[in-house]
């Protein structure tokens, strides 16, 4: 797959051109909005089981204009019809797992014990109760008796419900959009230094500033992302590397 994404030094293959860089957040929108751009609400009868209030809650968040704008893009995307690739590194995937574990995780907890108690629970402390669930899960398959049936577990089903699935991934979170692998990306001190000293003085983190090396040695013209620090610094990003940040949904659907 490398080979027709891109060349043996690392850059995108010339045929991907213009393409661009999305941010975490930006794939954490998009992941949200997954399903979302198939179903219209309101020419749809509600399941039997279903409570009225939710169908309002749909509705409320479709009309906000994130997520309006998220949906156009995500039709865009996958329509094969943008002017612009939409690429996908494996540092936003990562950061996107991290996400997924702890979202996920916070949802079956708001479920079964309330929301109050879960939203006072800092990342770490999410980190803690997925670091239980695995050693539970672990402790449970060894005392499996091979001999008898399989029947699936809670802990089995907790560890799949926050354990980000590749598969489900690549064929609806993230389709539309081209994930590259990175090659022959390297870190020198000579190049952090001359081209990523300024970010970090400017108090930018170190996964965004991975993301706009990444960028650049990709040879993408543009970064999408939603924070505020890409904002801040946009200016400098564009005279540093000639890259342009686009930090809303219409920035970005004005180029494609």
């Amino acid at each position: 797959m490398t080979n027709t994404i891109v060349t043996d030094t690392g850059k995108l293959k010339e045929e991907l051109l213009p393409a661009m860089l999305l941010d975490t957040n930006i794939l954490v929108e998009y992941w949200m909005t997954e399903g979302m751009e198939f179903i219209d609400d309101t020419d749809s009868e509600l399941p039997n089981y279903e409570l009225p209030h939710l169908q309002v809650v749909r509705d409320i968040l479709k009309s906000e204009k994130m997520t309006k704008g998220m949906l156009e893009l995500r039709k865009k995307f996958l329509s094969g019809t943008s002017k612009v690739t939409p690429v996908v590194t494996p540092l936003a995937i990562l950061e996107l797992i991290g996400w997924h574990a702890e979202s996920a995780f916070k949802q079956s907890a708001s479920e079964a014990a309330g929301v109050v108690l879960i939203q006072k629970r800092s990342r770490k402390q999410i980190g803690d109760y997925l670091k239980k669930t695995l050693e539970l899960r672990k402790a449970e398959v060894d005392k499996e008796d091979k001999n008898k049936p399989h029947e699936t577990t809670g802990l089995e089903l907790l560890l799949k419900e926050t354990w980000l699935n590749p598969s489900f991934t690549m064929a609806h979170g993230l389709a539309g959009l081209l994930q590259v692998d990175l090659v022959n990306f390297n870190m020198q001190l000579g190049k952090v230094w001359q081209k990523a000293s300024a970010y970090s003085y400017l108090q930018i983190g170190l996964a965004d500033i991975m993301h706009i090396l990444v960028a650049q040695h990709l040879g993408c013209e543009y970064i999408a992302s939603f924070d505020s620090d890409f904002k801040r610094v946009k200016d400098i990003i564009a005279n540093e590397t000639g890259i342009s940040v686009l930090t809303s949904p219409d920035e970005i659907l004005a180029i494609i």
